[in-house]
């Protein structure tokens, strides 16, 4: 090939978020898989209970950092928390979970005020954030940990959130793959995982959890 030519190719350049998140990744899904010992616990509904006046709701749509800012943002949302569930052990780490031997996925567990914000808001902020036809998987991050999923609390919420999937289900080609569950045990993510963007993300740069905020979210720091 005429030298020239390959010069004028044109040449793929990660940036430094982009590398640094793919060693973050490399890190953890390279652990070993440990011996899984399924316990009853996880398959134990979430018998935990929101401040007064709150509900809570709860929803996978692929790495749990972005979209938890994305509720953070949300006038009415007034506690998120990251966390693993559905899962078939006890306890799991963040390692653990990465083996994709636990089944487990990234949640965003919510407490908001239904006097100021719907469940329906919630599902269409979820529907915007995520692709809910790619099947264990949300663009190059690929695992059961990533999947599609709204669990729910009440039976009102179960009959909103499967005729939110209909509806939306119209908009798209490809057929919706999100799983619609009761809530089971949830355990909560590390604390360094908790709100990770709004406190920097993995270069300090913190992003604003304002409610109403329009920026951006970069996220992965």
């Amino acid at each position: 090939m005429d030298s020239s030519l390959k010069a004028q190719e044109p040449q793929v350049v990660e940036t430094p978020d982009e590398v640094a998140l793919k060693e973050f990744y490399m890190k953890h899904h390279l652990a070993e898989t440990p011996v899984i010992v399924p316990s009853p616990i996880a398959e134990e509904p979430d018998n935990d209970v929101p401040a007064p006046g709150n509900e809570f709701a709860e929803f996978a749509a692929g790495c749990f950092w972005g979209f938890e800012l994305a509720l953070q943002r949300i006038h009415g949302v007034t506690v998120t928390e990251v966390g693993y569930t559905q899962g078939i052990s006890d306890n799991p780490s963040y390692e653990i979970v990465c083996t994709n031997a636990t089944n487990h996925v990234e949640v965003v567990r919510v407490q908001y005020d239904p006097k100021e914000c719907t469940y329906e808001t919630l599902l269409d902020l979820f529907w915007s954030r995520h692709d809910p036809t790619t099947l264990n998987r949300q663009g190059e991050l690929v695992g059961a940990q990533y999947r599609s999923g709204v669990y729910y609390y009440t039976p009102e919420q179960e009959k909103i959130a499967r005729e939110s999937l209909e509806k939306q289900q119209t908009k798209l080609e490809n057929k919706i793959v999100t799983e619609i569950l009761p809530a089971k045990k949830l355990y909560k993510a590390e604390e360094y995982h908790q709100q990770y963007l709004a406190k920097g993300g993995m270069h300090g740069n913190a992003q604003s959890p304002a409610k109403s905020c329009k920026d951006p979210i970069r996220c992965y720091g």
